[in-house]
Order: C-alpha cells, then sequence, then structure tokens
C-alpha cells in the first residue's frame, strides 16, 4: 500500500517538476526575448550578428574615400579616360552650359588624363607678301616740252585715265608756254630740268653746263613756285663733269630703260609692242610731248591710251619718276 502511494506521488511530482520547468522557460523566454516560444542559442545569434556586421563593415571600407587605409597610404586615385567632346564646353551658348550641383558628401576629384587640345600644329611662317602696287610700278615720261599741239592732248588722256607722268621740259619751250607748264604741274606731274635748249651737255665744258642747267632752274621756279631737282640729260648723253656737278648739288640724274622711238617716227603698234615686250617693275619709258619726226608725234597721241590700259591689265601701276624712287 504504501509502495503504491509513493510511486503516485513520484508520478505527480515529476510531472510538477516539468510542468514548473516549462513555465519557468516560457517566462524566461517571454523576457528576454518578448516570446514564448523556443529561440536560438544566443551565441549563435551574436556570431550570424558579428558575422554580418564585418561583412558590412568591409564593404563600406573598399568603398570609402574619405580615410586612409593606414596612415602611410593615400585615399585611391581613379583614372578615367574621357572621350574628347565633339563641342568644346567654352563655345556653347550659356544656355546649353552643363550644370554643376554640389553635393554634401562630394567624392574627391577624379584625375583625368591630358586631352590632346585638337589645334592645328602652327604653320611655317609665311614669306612676306610683296605689295603688288610697290613691286609693280613703272614711270612714264615725255621729253621736250611744253608745246600747245601735242602736251595738252597727252594731258588730256593722262587725267581721263587718272595716270600721274613725268615731264621733262627744255628752257625754250617753257618760256613759250608757260601756262602749259602750271597745268602740267596743277595736275600733279612731276616736273624736271632737261636744259635749254636741248643741247649736247656732254660735249660743253663745265661752264655751259651750270648756265643750261641753272637757267631752266630758275624759270621753272618763276613759272609754277616750286624748284625742280631732277635732270635729264638731253639724247642720254653725260659726262663725267655732268655727274660730278649733280653730285655736289645731289641731284637725280634720271635716264630710262625703255625707248619705243616714237621720236623716230615709230608706228603705235610698234610702241606698243617695244613697251610690253620689255616692262617690268621699275621701268621708265621715254616718249615725248613735242618734236618727233618732221615735227609729228601722233604715233605717241595714238598709242598712249591704249599702252595705260595694257599696263593696268598686266597690274602696273603708272607713277611719276619720285614716287618709283621711294619704292625702292
Amino acid at each position: 500500500m504504501a509502495v503504491s502511494i509513493f510511486k503516485e506521488r513520484k508520478q505527480r511530482w515529476i510531472v510538477g517538476i516539468s510542468f514548473c520547468s516549462m513555465v519557468s522557460m516560457a517566462l524566461i523566454n517571454f523576457t528576454v526575448t518578448g516570446s514564448v516560444l523556443p529561440m536560438p542559442e544566443k551565441n549563435k545569434m551574436n556570431q550570424v550578428e558579428e558575422a554580418s556586421e564585418a561583412h558590412l563593415k568591409a564593404q563600406q571600407s573598399s568603398l570609402s574615400y574619405d580615410q586612409p587605409k593606414t596612415a602611410n597610404e593615400q585615399p585611391a586615385v581613379i583614372t578615367v579616360q574621357q572621350p574628347t567632346p565633339l563641342v568644346s564646353q567654352a563655345t556653347l551658348p550659356a544656355s546649353d552650359q552643363p550644370i554643376r550641383t554640389e553635393s554634401k558628401n562630394p567624392l574627391p576629384a577624379i584625375q583625368q588624363k591630358p586631352q590632346p587640345d585638337n589645334k592645328p600644329e602652327p604653320a611655317a611662317a609665311a614669306a612676306p607678301k610683296t605689295d603688288p602696287v610697290t613691286s609693280k610700278r613703272i614711270a612714264l615720261t615725255f621729253d621736250d616740252g611744253p608745246d600747245e599741239q601735242y602736251t595738252p592732248r597727252i594731258l588730256d588722256i593722262l587725267k581721263e585715265n587718272q595716270v600721274k607722268a613725268t615731264f621733262f621740259v627744255v628752257g625754250i619751250q617753257t618760256a613759250k608756254y608757260p601756262h602749259i607748264l602750271k597745268r602740267i604741274h596743277e595736275e600733279g606731274h612731276a616736273i624736271g630740268n632737261h636744259s635749254w635748249d636741248h643741247a649736247d651737255l656732254s660735249k660743253l665744258s663745265l661752264e655751259r653746263i651750270q648756265q643750261e642747267i641753272k637757267d631752266t632752274d630758275v624759270l621753272i621756279e618763276k613759272t609754277i613756285g616750286v624748284q625742280s631737282t631732277m635732270v635729264r640729260a638731253p639724247y642720254g648723253a653725260v659726262s663725267d663733269k655732268l655727274k660730278k656737278l649733280l653730285a655736289q648739288s645731289n641731284r637725280p640724274l634720271v635716264g630710262w630703260s625703255i625707248d619705243p622711238k616714237d621720236w623716230a617716227g615709230t608706228s603705235a603698234a610698234h610702241i606698243l609692242q617695244n613697251v610690253k615686250s620689255h616692262t617690268k617693275p621699275g621701268a621708265i619709258v621715254l616718249m615725248h610731248s613735242f618734236g618727233g619726226k618732221n615735227g609729228n608725234l601722233d604715233n605717241t597721241v595714238e598709242a598712249l591710251p591704249e599702252m595705260i590700259a595694257q599696263l593696268k591689265l598686266d597690274g602696273y601701276q603708272m607713277v611719276t619718276v619720285p614716287q618709283l624712287n621711294e619704292a625702292r
């Protein structure tokens, strides 16, 4: 009987103790986790949490630009090759410029490789261009005048074509037609001394040469109020005495480089051909405004307009002898 009672009470104690244990565990779980259900062990949970945190820290460390990894290391610098823009931003209008925004946590500046500026290589220094007006100048000159027959006709042609020329005048002709000399001067042509009476100065004494030039100088200055500096020897005949005399007074002795022989009665066609075949920059053409073969200079008057037109077509500028000398 007693044994039977003990066994029964033992079973009740075991059930009671088990029930109390379960209740205790439920209370403990509820206190710790907020749930009466059993949870994984705390150590295992801590391990899982620590592994997750380590994994996240590793990812953040690999992406961080803010701090160097160690005291001796520098932040990583990313080099990016940028494509060359088709249009420079500097050439865009203000409305088309890219808008820059500031970030609260900006990344470090990204270093870019220098881009070629696509500028053309500087060209070799070009040879200086020659001024065609300066390099293609030519002087038309007329000797032996003035007169009242051919000089005015020549002046009309020059005026119509807006060309300036040089007249080497003779003293005795100037004394006869001072008003023609005045017109030559007023229309902007240059005037030179061609002796008093067209003498061959190479055959004269020094005193006679001086007189020929002086008398003509005085008359020119008296007529137009300006002294003449240039001298052209009749026939182109010069001597050492003449050269020395002019050198002492610093006066130019002017010759010519083209003689179409209008004084010999050459036809207008031959005058034009002669000038065309011998023309070059700096040339001086010899023609006449008085005299000629049998006193006839119709060939000169006929050839002059076409000569001027051809020279202009070839790019020449007709100037006075002083202007020609200035360009040299």
